[in-house]
């Protein structure tokens, strides 16, 4: 295939212009190595094929370009610096036409917010529309309608229609949105879809889903802790109730999609204590529905996957985090199998694909393998090399993490994975414990950057999956609820025993260091186990539970949410106080490194000043506190990155070495 051939020459030249490191046992690689955002964070191929959209970053820049195969026609479309929004995801529309979502932090009635937008624009960067949406222009003041907050919920593209896609806008009552077909050239949209409620309530449909002719059939619903979805046959227009129950006492059904026949719809719901994949007949809703796959350790969370041209379903993802899927269609399968056989010893995901089913791209990665993009021919096998996120790490002999369980206090089992320097004793060496974020899981698999530069400086890495962690079933997810800080801190604890005893971990060298929840269990480490760790690092970590409490009351159906997995500001809040950092302020003796970024709206910037300001009111000359001006939860500006990991450096590298 010639076209491509010229494409990997000139991809291959814009790529591989970096520095080659020698294996383990010379001069660690840089810290930016790691900090940096990946070159290449997403390609898509067009509808035919025949063009390549990329999202890459440069020099704390983000860009999204379009080009052919041939890497000829290259176009800058979209750029940010990340400052003001960030680039959320992109779809090629049609050939010629992409929409691009933007995010960003935002306060509304003075609460801090999140907020979306879409834009669309040819590929050649001509013809752009900044928001797609259109707010008209309104008599009075008493005839204007609700600005949406999120403007980027797509729900579907129209078959045989390049030129509208299905969006969903709560244009006319908050939180209760409407389905439009718009135009993405003009931005011109007509109803095709009401909202069944007129406020926020049990009835109203936050999430649509249309079948694969483009008509909107599913919607799903939340009020409180009250689940509810609907669903109507392909011809009527009549809905009837799919599902209704409360996530306080059972996690339920979750319409998912349509298959290419439109009286199959897809659903999650439980078997055998685990999320799984079934299918209904929604034309017989009294049928029992099929199972179609469960994996009996793991749930299955995330979104499914389609065969080329988006009709049927073929597979679905373990979650966000961990792109494996799990494919039920033979051909899918097989596919699979000639990929990975081309690819050995990584993980290989069929990112995106041609319309005729003949081109693929592949994000192929490993523990110790960043992530590389391919393009396959399905014809003649051909799998060619488009570019690497983390070119500077090729070759850099990245350590293997290895899987071990523990048994904690009460008997459970903690499955806990542990990364030691690659040619390193493994014995007695100085470790860091990284309690993840969420509280939701990572695959095992998958490359992780963070874990990757503590293990380049020496130290040895541990990660527990503690109760509470999503992806291990229903049951071990909620018997972490309202145990913050008791059980799900405790299990931290007896993971890194574990560490000592077995000759892992130096007792002397420990520092414990994470983010969000993460950076909350680093805090509460030191609060209940000070003679465990040299030192602790929070990256936007909760430090008090009763106001984390008290400020999801500002956001839909937080509240409920959060005392449902927390607890309540009122009846619990002698736990919650007892639970929370900010409280133990005056006890806490373990040198500290506060971080939190202002643009945080996952954990508000207040949550690290109140710790920081405890300490300080305390006495304490034990901590450090960086705040980053325009630092967001995930840090997706490489200047934040690159400062965080700089404070890590000097500050872990006073304690573990």
């Amino acid at each position: 295939m010639p076209a491509i051939y010229g494409l990997v020459t000139v991809w291959l030249l814009v790529w591989s212009m970096v520095p080659v490191y020698a294996e383990s046992g010379s001069t660690p690689l840089p810290t930016a190595a790691f900090a940096s955002l990946p070159r290449i964070e997403s390609i898509q191929l067009s509808p035919s094929g025949r063009h390549l959209a990329v999202l890459r970053n440069h020099d704390g820049q983000t860009f999204l370009d379009t080009q052919t195969l041939a890497g000829q026609d290259v176009h800058r479309v979209v750029s940010t610096d990340n400052r003001e929004y960030i680039i959320t995801w992109f779809r090629w529309v049609n050939d010629e036409r992409l929409l691009v979502s933007i995010r960003f932090a935002a306060t509304r009635d003075a609460i801090d917010s999140i907020e979306t937008r879409l834009l669309a624009v040819n590929r050649d960067g001509t013809e752009q529309i900044p928001n797609v949406f259109k707010q008209s222009a309104f008599p009075s003041i008493f005839g204007k309608k609700h600005f949406p907050q999120f403007q980027d919920q797509l729900v579907g593209t129209i078959p045989g229609d390049p030129r509208h896609v299905l969006l969903a806008l709560d244009l006319e009552h908050p939180n209760a949105p409407d389905v439009y077909k718009v135009d993405v050239y003009s931005g011109e949209r007509q109803l095709v879809q009401a909202n069944p409620s007129s406020k926020s309530d049990a009835s109203a449909i936050a999430h649509w889903i249309a079948d694969r002719a483009g008509r909107v059939r599913a919607g799903v619903g939340q009020f409180h802790t009250a689940v509810h979805a609907i669903v109507r046959l392909p011809e009527s227009s009549l809905w009837r109730e799919l599902a209704d129950y409360d996530l306080a006492k059972e996690t339920g059904l979750v319409p998912l999609a349509f298959d290419a026949d439109p009286a199959w719809l897809y659903v999650r719901d439980q078997h055998r204590g685990k999320a799984a994949i079934f299918k209904l007949n929604v034309t017989d809703l009294t049928a029992d529905r099929i199972l179609v796959v469960a994996d009996p350790k793991f749930d299955l969370n995330g979104e499914l996957v389609y065969a080329p041209g988006r009709k049927k379903v073929v597979g679905v993802r373990y979650s966000p985090a961990d792109e494996r899927v799990l494919f039920w269609d033979f051909d899918a399968q097989r596919l699979q199998a000639r990929i990975d056989r081309a690819l050995p010893a990584r993980v290989n995901v069929i990112h995106s694909s041609s319309d005729d089913g003949r081109l693929h791209i592949v994000k192929a990665s490993s523990a110790v393998l960043p992530p590389q993009w391919w393009i396959f021919d399905e014809h003649d096998g051909r799998m060619v090399l488009l570019g690497k996120s983390y070119p500077d790490l090729e070759g850099a002999g990245l350590a293997s993490p290895t899987t071990t369980y523990v048994t904690a206090r009460d008997g459970k089992e903690l499955q806990v994975f542990l990364t030691v320097p690659k040619d390193r004793d493994p014995r007695h060496l100085p470790m860091i414990v990284f309690p993840h974020g969420g509280p939701a899981s990572r695959s095992p698999g998958a490359f992780n950057y963070w874990t990757q530069w503590f293990a380049s400086r020496g130290w040895a890495v541990l990660e527990p999956r503690f109760r509470g962690t999503e992806g291990y079933g229903d049951e071990w997810l909620r018997v972490g609820f309202q145990r913050w800080g008791l059980e799900m801190q405790d299990d931290v604890t007896d993971a890194v025993q574990y560490a000592i005893r077995s000759g892992i971990a130096n007792a002397n060298r420990i520092c414990i260091v994470g983010a969000g929840y993460g950076g909350y269990a680093a805090l509460m480490g030191v609060v209940k186990t000070p003679d465990l760790y040299r030192c602790a690092v929070s990256l936007g970590g909760v430090t008090d539970l009763p106001e984390l409490v008290s400020d999801s009351r500002w956001y839909l159906n937080q509240k409920p949410m959060v005392e449902m997995r927390i607890g309540s500001w009122w009846n619990d809040r002698e736990r919650l106080r007892e639970t929370s950092p900010v409280f133990h302020a005056q006890e806490m003796r373990t040198p500290l490194l506060l971080m939190h970024g202002l643009m945080d709206r996952s954990v508000p910037v207040s949550q690290g000043r109140a710790l920081a300001e405890a300490l300080r009111s305390s006495g304490k000359s034990i901590y450090t506190y960086v705040e980053l001006p325009v630092a967001d939860h995930a840090l997706h500006r490489e200047e934040d990155r690159q400062r965080v990991f700089s404070e890590l450096e000097a500050f872990l590298g006073q304690y573990l070495n």
